[in-house]
C-alpha cells in the first residue's frame, strides 16, 4: 500500500494502528505491521478503511483493547490480524476477508479471485497489465 494511504489509516484510526506497540507474545519486538506496514495493494484501501471504522466503533462502544498486528494479502485475499477483539470483531474481519475476493487488489474495481499459479484478485484490466 502506498505511504499516503498507510498514513491516512494510521491517522484516522490511531487506537487500532498503534505502530509502536510491541508484540504481546514477544515484548522485545514490534508487531509485523509496525515493521512491514500494510502488505497489500491500494485497491483494498476502501475495504480496509471501512473495516477499520467498524472495529474502531466496536472499541469505542466496548472499551476493548484491540490493535492491528498485520494487514496483508495471502492466497489472493485480505488477511487482517488483531490482538484483542471479540466474536463481533472477528465476524467483521471474516466478512471483509471474504469481500476482498471480489475487489481488485490493484485498482479497487470489481475483481475475481484467480487461483492459477499465483493467487490474486484482479479486474480484467489489471489482469492483462
Amino acid at each position: 500500500m502506498n505511504p499516503e494511504n498507510s498514513r491516512r489509516l494510521q491517522s484516522d484510526f490511531p487506537q487500532l494502528y498503534r505502530s509502536q506497540r510491541l508484540d504481546p507474545l514477544r515484548q522485545d519486538q514490534p508487531t509485523v505491521l509496525a515493521l512491514w506496514g500494510f502488505e497489500c495493494g491500494d485497491g483494498w484501501m476502501d475495504l480496509i478503511y471501512r473495516l477499520s471504522q467498524a472495529i474502531s466503533k466496536r472499541i469505542e462502544s466496548t472499551g476493548l483493547d484491540i490493535v492491528a498486528t498485520q494487514v496483508k494479502e495471502k492466497f489472493g485475499t485480505l488477511r487482517f490480524y488483531v490482538d484483542g477483539g471479540d466474536e463481533e470483531v472477528f465476524r467483521l474481519i471474516d466478512s471483509a476477508e471474504q469481500e476482498s475476493a471480489t475487489i481488485c487488489e490493484a485498482c479497487g474495481a470489481p475483481g475475481t479471485l484467480v487461483t492459477k499459479g499465483w493467487h490474486s484478485t484482479l479486474c480484467e484490466c489489471c489482469r492483462r497489465a
